[in-house]
């Protein structure tokens, strides 16, 4: 009797101890899925945080290029032929007027679509303007033109193509006031879908005219 029960005792400890094992091995499957989920979250956070610097070096070029683009199209605006005009004031001729330097800021980089606020790439693109209109043209008249594609607006609070150019236009006018630029030798006009360029994408636009004198 002694020994059947010494062996039913030794029975429940082994199953026992089998039972505690199978625990542990459970515990220590659930720590492994845990970490690897862990791991997968960091990584995508990772790829995503690398997305966005890509993205932020991206629009930092386009700005860097898309000022210096203006500020070389500023630089190196030759003086077209004027017939009748002349530079020898002996011969009673009329000293040939100044021409206008037309300085183009493409829409999909200095808005985002529909709006018109400016982004950070149009931003930097003007303050590269406002610096070289600060010294080399502090007397001339600034005319903004905003220029739109031909596509009826839809979803937009801008209810036409010519509104959402006037506040285009508008807006880069009081950008360049906050530089310094008086705003009474400014001007904004919203001019829709006139003037087309070669593609929708060449058409949407603000034009910056520094007026000859």
């Amino acid at each position: 009797m002694a020994r059947s029960w010494m062996m039913v005792v030794g029975v429940s400890f082994a199953a026992l101890g089998l039972g505690l094992g199978g625990c542990q091995n459970k515990e220590q499957q659930m720590q492994m899925e845990q970490m690897a989920a862990q791991n997968a979250q960091l990584q995508q956070e990772r790829d995503a945080l690398a997305t966005q610097v890509n993205d932020a070096n991206s629009r930092a070029a386009q700005a860097d290029a898309a000022r210096a683009a203006a500020e070389a199209r500023v630089a190196s605006n030759p003086p077209p032929a004027q017939p009748g005009w002349g530079t020898d004031t002996g011969s009673g001729s009329r000293p040939a007027p100044k021409p206008d330097v037309v300085i183009a800021m493409a829409g999909d980089v200095s808005f985002s679509s529909g709006q018109a606020e400016l982004t950070a790439a149009g931003k930097k693109e003007l303050d590269g303007i406002a610096r070289t209109i600060n010294s080399r043209y502090t007397d001339n008249f600034i005319r903004i033109e905003g220029y739109t594609d031909n596509t009826p607006i839809r979803k937009s609070k801008w209810g036409t193509n010519e509104a959402l150019s006037q506040a285009r236009a508008e807006a880069v006018m009081r950008y360049l006031g906050s530089k310094g630029i008086s705003s009474s030798r400014m001007e904004a006009v919203g001019r829709g879908s006139a003037n087309p360029k070669s593609t929708k994408a060449a058409s949407r636009r603000v034009e910056i005219h520094i007026l000859g004198s």
